[in-house]
């Protein structure tokens, strides 16, 4: 699967706001955003269940750690990780607009919340307001290079020259080309484009390309989300 720049499902689209969904196989829900100066984004809460990931394309998001809501500039090119439990919100508090892709592993029905917030529906996932205790200690967040290693995922950031095989059996590999062009059978992805191979596709990559590359378990456990 091959999203264009611009080609992902919308679920917000304003002035200073737009929100696409790029990815919501059960492994994985990514999403695309641009929020404008001085826009707000979600209020402090905790997720229980998967890892939340900030992985900043331009400009500089601000993250709020902690039940305190203690913030933390991010720059372009910084990836942040948000363990299980641990409280946190986000915001663009910039004089200048923000890009940014949002991970969850597993998903665990995020893209159908934000679906749900699109069309005027009431639907629970897995995120919740702080706990009375504060949850796991805001330290326990990682911002830096565009590097993580843990169960539900993995990413990295790197080059793909040449013929590059389509990834390890069992895992989803999921690339965002950042310069160059990757082709993917017939189709060409340039800066921008999201690129997505699930297990078992054989689909060789060609092309020279600089790209942030994630992988996740295949088999992630899927747990259903309640609407009304």
């Amino acid at each position: 699967m091959i999203l264009l720049p611009g080609g992902g499902e919308v679920v917000g689209d304003s002035a200073d706001r737009r929100v696409e969904i790029l990815s919501d196989h059960d492994a994985l829900h990514v999403t695309w955003s641009r929020f404008g100066p001085g826009r707000d984004g979600a209020d402090l809460h905790v997720h229980h269940r998967h890892t939340d990931l900030f992985y900043v394309l331009a400009g500089e998001l601000t993250m709020r750690l902690g039940p305190e809501g203690e913030e933390a500039r991010v720059p372009a090119g910084q990836l942040v990780r948000v363990p299980p439990g641990v409280v946190h919100g986000f915001r663009n508090a910039s004089r200048g607009e923000v890009r940014y892709l949002n991970l969850h592993a597993p998903g665990v029905g995020f893209a159908d919340y934000m679906r749900a917030i699109r069309d005027g529906r009431t639907l629970t996932y897995d995120q919740y307001d702080p706990p009375a205790d504060g949850g796991r200690p805001p330290s326990e967040v990682v911002i830096g290079p565009p590097v993580a290693d843990v169960d539900a995922i993995r990413v990295r950031e790197g080059r793909i020259d040449g013929g590059a095989p389509p990834g390890e059996p069992g895992h989803v590999r999921s690339l965002w080309v950042l310069e160059g062009e990757l082709a993917v059978g017939d189709d060409v992805a340039g800066p921008g484009a999201w690129v997505q191979l699930v297990a078992g596709d054989d689909t060789p990559l060609r092309g020279g390309a600089r790209v942030l590359e994630i992988t996740t378990p295949a088999d992630a456990a899927v747990e259903p989300s309640h609407q009304s």
